[in-house]
């Protein structure tokens, strides 16, 4: 039965079958054209369904291969028309975190964290792209956070966040979180190296163990580089000169092991040698945190304040909030006249850390250029009190 048939059912009137037969005539093309496209419509969603899928594909394809522009783009077009794909946006994030697009990285893992912000992945590759641009507290962070979501990542984040701790000088945190692993990893020379710094850094027994173990599989340039700064910090200098400078024959590009030769040479009052070990520490990690703080200071030695403000700036970037950062920094400020930048900083820094003696010291200079000779009075006292302490402690107590 066709349409028009249809409709002229019921009507005896001929003049109003021919009209009905019309206006059919018009409802039946107008239903034709409709029909056209509600099926052009169909074959559009099926074509658009299958193709992002085709898009997603491609892009991990051309990732897998190394193509990283190619599937940064693909990804990207996937997710022009697939926003809330999470494996797109996180997979977007590890292409552009391995063409060293570290910045654009965390903004797409950041936008997939608006939409999952519990999800292990996301958190855990966001800590990776932090920690490889040198921001180890905010790499930190996400890595604390990965670790108590999810189990199944515990070791893995857990050696991360052990290295994010290290390198922010948090090394009884480090030594806390290693300690229950070196059972099973006693022997690895990866995990003996995070753990002998750690231990070594925290003043703890058990770092020379741990240089014994790894010395145990022949001559290691991370070995004698932890043995140089236990000997450092004992002051023991020439035992120490002559591991780290060993260190650094085996292997020049060791992190941080021209930065702990540099400590050693400005020790031993060799400053234009440790300077030249601070440069190469620096021409390796650009964010290095040893280095940028003694060539700041070596900078602001030298008067060259605009010089010594840049390296303290990134040495306080690598660590946020140092007490030694900011202090050096209130001396540039001292120096340049800027007292009461000096003062705000010189206040908060001994309110936050009362046995830091030399900031007690600075600010009472502070005061008195600042004619507040009562104030000035009260903070050398504090000083000259805490110094006085320090003394008396037996030579292996003292701090660095």
């Amino acid at each position: 039965m066709s349409l028009g048939t249809s409709l002229v059912i019921g009507t005896g009137n001929s003049e109003a079958r021919v009209g009905i037969g019309y206006r059919a005539a018009r409802v039946s093309k107008r239903f034709r054209r409709f029909c056209f496209c509600v099926i052009l419509t169909f074959f559009a969603s099926t074509l658009f369904a299958q193709q992002p899928d085709a898009i997603l594909q491609h892009a991990i394809s051309l990732h897998q291969a190394g193509d990283l522009d190619g599937a940064i783009k693909a990804y990207r077009d996937y997710l022009a028309v697939e926003p809330d794909s999470l494996q797109a946006r996180s997979n977007l994030g590890a292409a552009l975190a391995r063409a060293g697009r570290y910045e654009e990285a965390i903004a797409e893992y950041n936008a997939g964290l608006q939409k999952s912000p519990d999800n292990p992945a996301l958190l855990m590759n966001l800590g990776l792209a932090y920690y490889k641009m040198g921001r180890h507290a905010e790499a930190a962070a996400r890595f604390e956070r990965t670790v108590t979501l999810s189990p199944q990542f515990k070791e893995q984040v857990t050696l991360l966040l052990a290295a994010c701790y290290n390198n922010l000088g948090r090394y009884k945190d480090a030594v806390t979180i290693l300690s229950p692993l070196e059972k099973n990893k006693a022997g690895d020379a990866g995990f003996d190296y995070l753990y002998g710094t750690a231990l070594i850094g925290a003043g703890q027994e058990g770092g020379t163990a741990v240089i014994n173990r790894i010395l145990s599989h022949g001559d290691s340039a991370e070995a004698y580089l932890l043995r140089g700064t236990l000997e450092l910090t004992a002051h023991d200098r020439e035992r120490a000169r002559a591991d780290l400078e060993k260190a650094v024959s085996l292997n020049p590009r060791l992190p941080g092991a021209h930065a702990r030769l540099g400590e050693l040479l400005l020790a031993l009052g060799e400053s234009e040698r440790a300077r030249a070990a601070f440069s190469q520490e620096l021409a390796l990690d650009p964010d290095e945190f040893t280095s940028n703080l003694n060539m700041g200071v070596l900078a602001k030695e030298d008067q060259a304040y605009v010089e010594a403000r840049r390296y303290l700036e990134r040495a306080l970037r690598a660590r946020p909030n140092d007490p030694g950062v900011r202090y050096q920094m209130a001396n540039v400020d001292l120096a340049t006249g800027n007292l009461e930048q000096a003062r705000q900083a010189l206040e908060g820094l001994t309110k936050e850390s009362p046995d830091f003696a030399e900031a007690h010291a600075t600010l009472a200079t502070v005061y008195y250029r600042m004619n507040r000779a009562a104030d000035g009075d009260r903070e050398r006292a504090i000083s000259e009190k805490l110094m006085d302490q320090r003394d008396a402690l037996p030579a292996g107590s003292k701090p660095r």
